[in-house]
């Protein structure tokens, strides 16, 4: 989900808990209203940990290609020094 995703994200999500919340002071006995308020809430809740998560991973897998990178940079400037080894030897 990228910035412009997020914010419209958060902007509609924003919009319907207050929207709800003014119709629930309008009728605050209306059990449904409740259930409603306390499933959105829910929804959030359980879409804010998925970003984490994806924002974890996504830093984790960027983490282990740096990495990778790095190793195989090292490997080279070894089978670089061992083919001047050799060259010498020889």
């Amino acid at each position: 989900m990228d910035l412009l995703q997020r914010q419209s994200y958060k902007l509609w999500f924003n919009w319907l808990g207050h929207k709800i919340k003014e119709w629930h002071e309008l009728k605050p006995k209306n059990t449904e209203l409740i259930n409603c308020v306390k499933a959105i809430n829910e929804i959030g809740v359980f879409n804010y940990s998925l970003q984490t998560e994806v924002d974890v991973l996504t830093k984790k897998l960027s983490l282990v290609r740096q990495e990778k990178n790095e190793i195989i940079e090292q490997l080279r400037e070894q089978i670089k020094q061992l083919t001047n080894e050799d060259k010498t030897i020889r």
